[in-house]
């Protein structure tokens, strides 16, 4: 999974993404664990109404 997830950021920062933004929910612990190893930082609120209401995690990185 960690090499999915960087492999795709590294994919992001090429294509010219500044930063990448994720929601998920907090039952998904390793997950988390994985964003936040990953740089990954939490947010306090979603950016924009995403629709994504059960999500109560959200986090974003700088590429």
């Amino acid at each position: 999974a960690k090499r999915i997830v960087a492999m795709s950021l590294q994919l992001a920062k090429q294509l010219g993404y500044k930063k990448c933004y994720l929601e998920t929910t907090e039952c998904l612990k390793e997950a988390i664990g994985l964003y936040e190893k990953l740089g990954f930082e939490h947010l306090h609120a979603p950016l924009g109404q995403t629709g994504h209401d059960a999500c109560e995690v959200v986090m974003l990185k700088t590429l």
